[in-house]
C-alpha cells in the first residue's frame, strides 16, 4: 500500500501558546480505514486542515500524495484538493444553491469538460443513493441535520476522491442514520479499494460502525496508536 498522508513531526501551537501538537509523526496508506478518536479541542480539526491546506504546522511536514502542502501554490493545491472528499462536521452547504447544485459544483467548477446537465444526472445519481427524500431542486437551509450529512457526503464523494475524510460524521444522529452514512462509505470503499478512509470521534462509541483497521488518538499534544489485534 502507498502512503497517502505523511505528518511528520509536526508541532502546532494555539495563539495564546498552548500546544496542540507536539512532534506529532503520522501516516496513512490507500486502503486503510483509520479512525482518529479525541475528545474537543484536541485538536482534531488542525488536523484536518492541515489536510486540507487550510493551515499549516508551526514546525514538521505535512505531505499529501508525496505532495509537502505547505509548499504548494495555490493551483497545485486546488488540483490536490479535488482528490480528497471532506465532509466537515458543520455540513456546510451553499444556502442560495439548491440539493442537487450544491452537490454538483465541484464537478462543474473542476470538470469544465463536463455538461451541465451530465453534471445534474451525475449529482441525481449520488444524492439518490444515499437515500435522501427530500425534493433534489429545493434549498437546503431548512433541512434536518442527517439528511444536510447526506446531501455533504454525495458532494465529497462526487470528484472519486482517493481520500476521504469524515470529521465527526456521526455526531447528533440516531443510530439507525449512524449506520445508513457508514454503510455508504465502506460501499465507495469496496468499489474503489486504494482509496483511504479517515473518520474523527469524539469516543469510541460509533468504531464499530466502520470497523477500522486502525484506531488512533490524540493524547495530550501526542499522536498515538492502538497495537493493531
Amino acid at each position: 500500500m502507498g502512503t497517502l498522508v505523511d505528518i511528520r513531526s509536526v508541532s502546532c501551537y494555539t495563539e495564546a501558546g498552548r500546544p496542540l501538537f507536539e512532534d506529532a509523526t503520522l501516516t496513512l496508506s490507500s486502503g486503510e480505514r483509520a479512525l482518529i478518536i479525541a475528545p474537543l479541542a484536541s485538536g482534531k480539526s488542525v488536523l484536518i486542515r492541515m489536510l486540507a491546506g487550510l493551515t499549516t504546522p508551526d514546525k514538521g511536514t505535512v505531505r499529501v500524495f508525496g505532495e509537502e502542502i505547505a509548499a504548494l501554490t495555490k493551483e497545485e493545491l486546488n488540483k490536490l484538493r479535488q482528490r480528497i472528499g471532506f465532509v466537515f462536521h458543520d455540513s456546510v452547504l451553499i444556502s442560495n444553491l439548491k440539493v442537487i447544485e450544491n452537490v454538483a459544483l465541484p464537478l462543474m467548477y473542476h470538470r469544465g469538460s463536463i455538461s451541465f446537465e451530465e453534471a445534474m444526472q451525475e449529482a441525481a445519481r449520488l444524492i439518490e443513493g444515499t437515500g435522501f427524500r427530500g425534493d433534489l431542486w429545493g434549498l437546503p437551509g431548512m433541512l434536518p441535520l442527517y439528511a444536510k450529512k447526506e446531501i455533504a457526503l454525495a458532494r465529497a464523494l462526487i470528484l472519486k476522491p482517493e481520500i476521504i475524510v469524515c470529521e465527526n460524521l456521526w455526531d447528533g444522529l440516531t443510530d439507525t442514520e449512524k449506520r445508513s452514512l457508514s454503510l455508504l462509505l465502506l460501499k465507495y470503499q469496496e468499489s474503489s479499494p486504494a482509496s483511504l478512509l479517515v473518520f474523527t470521534a469524539l469516543n469510541d462509541a460509533d468504531a464499530a460502525l466502520v470497523k477500522p483497521g486502525r484506531v488512533i488518538r490524540i493524547d495530550g499534544s501526542r499522536i498515538t496508536e492502538e497495537p493493531r489485534a
